[in-house]
């Protein structure tokens, strides 16, 4: 399996519009609270789940998915170790940002692996 460049410059192509389309969005339609928001991280992770499941197939994505599971889990022990408490409106700003993140290093990780990674 090898990395199709094509495809990879359409997903470029596909990020700069959606990225562009976001921020007509948020101009538009800006959260009444005083910290506006910057960006929409569930529509990034979300798509960038998406774009690693086209190129590495639905085998290879199910070990970073069970990572970002932990991760969550993680996130939620620090969270009550440092807050004494759960509470959802504190965290999923902050996993969804940090799924962000994990997101893009996995596309990328994925996208130079491609040609190490056996056919299953």
């Amino acid at each position: 399996m090898s990395i199709d460049y094509r495809l990879v410059i359409l997903e470029i192509i596909f990020l700069i519009i959606a990225g562009v389309a976001e921020r007509l969005l948020l101009r538009i339609f800006r959260p009444t609270r005083k910290r506006s928001q910057r960006h929409l991280w569930w529509g990034w992770t979300l798509t960038l789940w998406v774009m690693i499941v086209i190129n590495l197939g639905y085998y290879w994505p199910a070990y970073p998915l069970a990572l970002w599971m932990i991760l969550a889990l993680l996130l939620i022990f620090i969270q009550v170790v440092h807050n004494h408490e759960f509470i959802y409106r504190r965290y999923w700003p902050v996993f969804w940002r940090y799924s962000a993140y994990y997101a893009l290093l996995v596309y990328v990780g994925g996208l130079v692996a491609v040609n190490w990674l056996p056919l299953i």
